[in-house]
């Protein structure tokens, strides 16, 4: 019977890409850092009344993106207003 071997050896140098790691981990860890950051602030608005005269901000994104369901949300949202213009 043949003794079949293989035996290759790779010399790979990988400092640059060590670093490029060490760019991206340093990076996420920021973004971690301003999220975190950016829940404590967002925490002290939480449960606060709204100022005198200010009316709340809605903001409403359809999940249905088509012209049809746009177009009549945008002719429903005329037609239901105080304004004179009716479609």
């Amino acid at each position: 019977m043949a003794n079949n071997k293989l035996k290759i050896n790779i010399d790979a140098d990988i400092s640059e890409a060590l670093k490029q790691m060490k760019e991206v981990t340093e990076a996420a860890n920021e973004c971690v850092a301003a999220l975190e950051n950016l829940e404590k602030v967002m925490g002290r608005f939480k449960g606060k009344s709204e100022p005198k005269g200010i009316k709340g901000i809605t903001v409403e994104i359809p999940t249905v993106l088509n012209g049809k369901t746009i177009a009549s949300d945008i002719v429903k949202s005329i037609n239901d207003s105080n304004s004179n213009i009716r479609i």
